[in-house]
């Protein structure tokens, strides 16, 4: 099983992008992961999880949660814009250096992440695990299964 700080990674790279963009504040749906460790980089963040101020019963799309949240950025996993999951990939290769494996399951939720390493490792195999925790649970709703699903 392929594990590394990648949501540490994801933040540093959203809170940088945040700050060369002028915005102030993000919103994220979270299993509470990935706002946690956006508010750990400094980010100001409207967490919307288990742990946060709200909580979800469904899958908010990019559309519902722009137009509830304007102004801030939609720092939910599997909504990030292409560009920013290419210097998220950018960075987990630079983490991870080469792999030493040609396979790899990786604990898989809204897809970011193993799509995010497939664009940095282009000639590696990697499996989706889904189910393994909250963090990993399988949700049909999440954006970027067809994505997931047809790369691996």
């Amino acid at each position: 099983m392929l594990k590394f700080p990648n949501k540490k990674i994801r933040s540093a790279a959203i809170l940088k992008y945040m700050q060369d963009a002028g915005i102030s504040g993000a919103v994220c749906f979270s299993c509470g992961n990935a706002s946690r460790e956006l508010k750990k980089a400094g980010a100001d963040v409207f967490d919307v999880s288990p742990f946060g101020c709200m909580r979800p019963n469904k899958w908010f799309t990019p559309a519902e949660i722009k137009k509830i949240w304007p102004d801030l950025f939609d720092a939910t996993s599997g909504h990030l814009p292409l560009f920013l999951m290419i210097e998220i990939s950018k960075l987990y290769k630079s983490f991870l250096g080469e792999l030493e494996n040609l396979e790899y399951n990786v604990p898989t939720g809204s897809g970011e992440t193993i799509f995010c390493l497939r664009m940095a490792y282009p000639k590696i195999k990697f499996k989706p695990v889904y189910n393994l925790d909250s963090a990993t649970r399988y949700n049909s709703e999440a954006p970027l299964n067809y994505l997931v699903e047809s790369l691996f």
